[in-house]
């Protein structure tokens, strides 16, 4: 079986995916990420966020 099965997919791979699906929902994220970045461990997902929505836009316009 060559194709990964749905359990072994990231949850990177999961958010870039959802995002290229719906581009609508990615300012809505981003405003999420951003919310949190003062709680611990906030800036690491902030700068996560970003990468996903860099990652989404450079497959859907690349």
């Amino acid at each position: 079986m060559n194709a990964a099965s749905p359990a072994s997919r990231s949850h990177d791979e999961v958010i870039v995916e959802l995002l290229r699906a719906d581009p609508a929902f990615t300012p809505e994220y981003l405003a999420a990420a951003l919310d949190e970045a003062s709680e611990p461990g906030g800036h690491a997902a902030l700068l996560a966020a970003l990468r996903h929505v860099a990652e989404a836009l450079v497959s859907c316009h690349g």
